[in-house]
C-alpha cells in the first residue's frame, strides 16, 4: 500500500530511489552513439533548451509558464505551484522531466500525498510510516544526486499534492538556507556549520492545493519558495505526452546556467542592462496595481532577492530567454514573474479576482 503511493519514474513499482541504482551509474551514451534526434543538439545553449522544452510542451503548457518554471528552478531552493487540483501542475513537472531527462533512468522521483492514510481509522499511525519512508525515499535521492558519477546529470524531485504540514516537513524541517542561498540538511544533532549542502543538481518542485483562506503555516511555507499559481483560465492538460529521448547535452547546460549569488547576478545585469538599470528596477503597472490593492507593499530588500531570476533570464550571450530580442523587456518580464512568486502568498486567499490577474503574469 505504501508502496503504491510513493513511486520513482523508472525505478519500479516499489518506489524505492536505491531500486535501478545500477542504471543511474551507467556511462551516459556519447554523442556518437546517439541516434541523430538526440545528437543534433549536443553542446547547444539555453536557446536551444528553451526551444527544445517549447516544443515538446507548448501544445499543453503557455510558452511563459514553461520558461518561468525553468527559470525559477534554476534561481529559488523550492519551486511551489498551487491552484486548483486537477489544474495540470503534475503534469507539468512531469512533462519537463521527460523533456530534460528522459524516463526510467531514476532522476525523476516522485513522493506523493499522505491524503491516503487519512482514511483510516489508525491515520496518525499510517502517516508517520508515509512520512518516515517519504523522507528516507527524499534524502536516498539527495544522496543519488550528490555522487560524483552523477554531477552533469539533472535530478528533479516532485512533492506532489502535499499537505502545507507535509510540505513544511521537507522545507523548513529538512533544509535550512544560508546567507547565501545555498541549501543545507538540517541533520538532527548535527553542528550547523557541519551541515550539508544539498546538491546542486537536484531541483525540488512541490504541488500544493492551498485553502482560501491562508494560514501562518501557509505563509512560513512560500515565503522561501517561487510560488507558481495555476490560473483557472489555463486549460492545461493533466497528461503528460510521450517524448522521445532528449538531446544530449542538455542538462549541462541547465547546470551550468545556475546563478544564486546576488553579486554575481548585478555583475552579469549590469553587464547586460547597464549600471543605470539596477538602480531603478520595479515592477510594471500590471502587477504593481494588484499588489497594492491587495494591500501588498514591495519591500525594499526583496529587489536584491529578485536579481538572481532576472539574472537566471539571460543566456551566457546576454540573450531573454523570456524575449531574445530586446533585453530591457525581457528582464521587465523576469523582475514581474519573480515578485509575483514572492509576494502572491501574501494576498488574501479570498480574493481571488487580484490572485487571479497576479497568476495571468505568470502564463502569458
Amino acid at each position: 500500500m505504501i508502496a503504491y503511493h510513493f513511486q520513482a519514474d523508472g525505478s519500479g513499482a516499489s518506489g524505492k530511489a536505491s531500486v535501478g541504482r545500477e542504471q543511474i551509474v551507467q556511462p551516459a551514451l556519447s554523442a556518437e552513439r546517439c541516434p541523430p534526434y538526440r545528437a543534433q543538439l549536443a553542446g547547444s545553449g539555453e536557446q536551444q533548451l528553451i526551444s527544445h522544452l517549447v516544443t515538446a510542451l507548448a501544445d499543453r503548457f503557455p510558452r511563459n509558464l514553461l520558461i518561468n518554471y525553468y527559470v525559477s528552478l534554476k534561481t529559488n531552493p523550492f519551486v511551489v505551484l498551487t491552484g486548483r487540483e486537477g489544474a495540470g501542475k503534475a503534469a507539468l513537472v512531469a512533462g519537463f522531466a521527460a523533456a530534460l531527462v528522459g524516463r526510467e533512468n531514476g532522476q525523476f522521483i516522485t513522493i506523493g500525498s499522505d491524503g491516503w492514510a487519512r482514511r483510516y481509522s489508525q491515520s496518525d499511525y499510517y502517516r508517520d510510516i508515509h512520512e518516515r519512508f517519504g523522507i528516507s525515499q527524499y534524502l536516498e535521492a539527495l544522496h543519488e544526486a550528490a555522487a560524483p558519477e552523477n554531477l552533469g546529470r539533472v535530478y528533479l524531485v516532485l512533492l506532489k499534492g502535499l499537505t502545507v504540514e507535509a510540505l513544511d516537513t521537507y522545507i523548513n524541517r529538512l533544509v535550512r538556507l544560508d546567507e547565501h542561498g545555498e541549501r543545507h540538511l538540517a541533520l538532527p544533532g548535527m553542528p550547523e556549520q557541519d551541515q550539508p549542502v544539498l546538491p546542486p543538481n537536484c531541483f525540488i518542485t512541490a504541488t500544493l492545493h492551498l485553502p482560501r483562506v491562508a494560514t501562518p503555516l501557509d505563509q512560513q511555507v512560500l515565503r522561501h519558495a517561487g510560488q507558481i499559481e495555476f490560473s483557472p483560465a489555463l486549460h492545461a492538460t493533466t497528461t503528460v505526452p510521450t517524448l522521445p529521448l532528449p538531446p544530449v547535452g542538455l542538462q549541462r547546460v541547465m547546470l551550468g546556467a545556475v546563478c544564486h549569488d546576488p553579486r554575481k547576478a548585478r555583475a552579469r545585469l549590469s553587464a547586460i542592462l547597464g549600471r543605470h538599470w539596477l538602480h531603478n528596477p520595479g515592477p510594471s503597472p500590471a502587477v504593481m496595481r494588484p499588489l497594492l490593492a491587495g494591500g501588498v507593499p514591495i519591500p525594499r530588500e526583496l529587489s536584491a532577492a529578485v536579481l538572481p531570476y532576472v539574472a537566471n533570464s539571460f543566456d551566457d550571450e546576454g540573450r531573454g530567454l523570456f524575449d531574445p530580442s530586446d533585453p530591457r523587456r525581457n528582464a521587465q518580464i523576469a523582475y514581474d514573474a519573480q515578485i509575483v512568486q514572492r509576494l502572491l502568498w501574501r494576498i488574501d486567499w479570498r480574493r481571488r479576482a487580484l490572485h487571479q490577474r497576479l497568476a495571468a503574469v505568470l502564463q502569458r
